[in-house]
């Protein structure tokens, strides 16, 4: 589905008050089929082309990644597959600033994956234990008494979601392909991610880049 003016608006109002957007995309879950198929080959060009089609190059997601930055460079520094913590509500970042603002994540689901989303608790501040993962944990009591209304989402044919990296989800069945967007003063505390030393690779990334967008890749 392409983008409209007034779809990408609306979007955007449901990202900033509720804190993620479920594009209803029915076509994602056949390519993160695919991808497992091939055992997660992450270190590869498969992994770019998947990064591309469905994030950098999509009329949908891309515009939604420039405009949450207020027009500030980003960097996609995060891109790892997030298994099932049932009963684990988790949140990558904290804070309830504007300038808190400071990483967005997309998910590219796959196929009956179920995840549920606790709206506006990207907008309030709750106490937090770290995760068994590069995540924080919430506890469900303090959401529910903070009036964060769950949304139980079903992907029965796989789907992707754009996330507000402060809001508390859990994924309950299923996995998510996890890409995340952050600052670059964020990013400059992060360690890169890995690619083989290889030209085709160097040359796939470099042509992946722009002006708004970076990637924080390393070649080894």
């Amino acid at each position: 589905m392409e983008a409209n003016a007034g779809s990408l608006d609306l979007e955007k109002e449901a990202l900033l008050r509720e804190g993620f957007v479920d594009l209803d995309d029915q076509e994602v879950g056949e390519d993160v089929w695919k991808f497992e198929q091939d055992e997660f080959p992450f270190h590869t060009q498969a992994s770019l082309d998947l990064l591309q089609k469905h994030i950098l190059d999509n009329s949908r997601v891309r515009p939604i990644v420039e405009w949450f930055f207020g027009g500030n460079r980003c960097v996609l520094a995060h891109y790892l597959r997030y298994g099932p913590l049932p009963g684990k509500i988790e949140c990558f970042q904290t804070g309830v600033q504007e300038k808190d603002r400071r990483a967005l994540m997309i998910y590219l689901l796959a196929k009956g994956s179920r995840v549920n989303f606790y709206a506006y608790s990207h907008l309030r501040a709750f106490p937090t234990i770290g995760g068994r993962r590069l995540t924080y944990e919430l506890a469900p009591d303090a959401l529910q008494e903070a009036g964060c209304q769950v949304h139980e989402k079903n992907f029965s044919v796989g789907g992707s979601v754009i996330v507000d990296a402060r809001l508390g989800r859990e994924i309950s069945a299923g996995y998510a392909i996890t890409v995340g967007f952050m600052t670059e003063e964020l990013v400059a505390k992060m360690r890169p991610m890995v690619l083989p030393n290889d030209a085709g690779l160097k040359e796939k990334v470099s042509g992946m880049q722009s002006e708004k967008i970076g990637l924080n890749f390393a070649f080894q």
